[in-house]
């Protein structure tokens, strides 16, 4: 198995306040690069990362759970080669909508498209990808 170079979470833009979660972060936690035969922390502890990519979809928007899917005929060995999908509540027009971002690309340009639903989702459904034949994903 091999280890995730990133994660991806659902985080608020206010610091040190407890607020909602209204948006999505990536954050590094290993380095392929790094070839040593020790390993090497990418973070000293009480170190604080500057460096972190996100997207923040306003103080009224609600974003769920994000979940990585892999693009069609996707390389597995390669985190990027996916996308983050997440459920996003606006609560001032009442409507949802899963927002869809390319990991090729950097959070911070935001979603490559928003799929807006029929009806308004409440805020905290979260699932599972699965593949059309109804089959569980290695991501689930």
């Amino acid at each position: 198995t091999k280890k995730a170079e990133n994660i991806y979470v659902v985080a608020s833009n206010l610091i040190g306040d407890s607020s909602p979660p209204c948006g999505y972060a990536k954050l590094r936690v290993e380095d392929s690069q790094i070839t040593t035969t020790t390993t090497t922390p990418l973070h000293e502890e009480n170190h604080k990362n500057q460096n972190v990519d996100a997207y923040w979809f306003g103080s009224r928007c609600f974003a769920g759970e994000p979940i990585i899917v892999p693009k069609t005929n996707a390389d597995l060995n390669d985190e990027d080669d996916a996308y983050l999908l997440g459920m996003v509540q606006d609560a001032v027009k009442d409507r949802t909508a899963v927002a869809v971002f390319d990991l090729k690309r950097d959070l911070k340009d935001g979603p490559v498209a928003m799929l807006w639903l029929k009806s308004a989702v409440p805020h905290g459904l979260h699932g599972c990808f699965a593949t059309e034949a109804g089959g569980s994903s290695v991501f689930c």
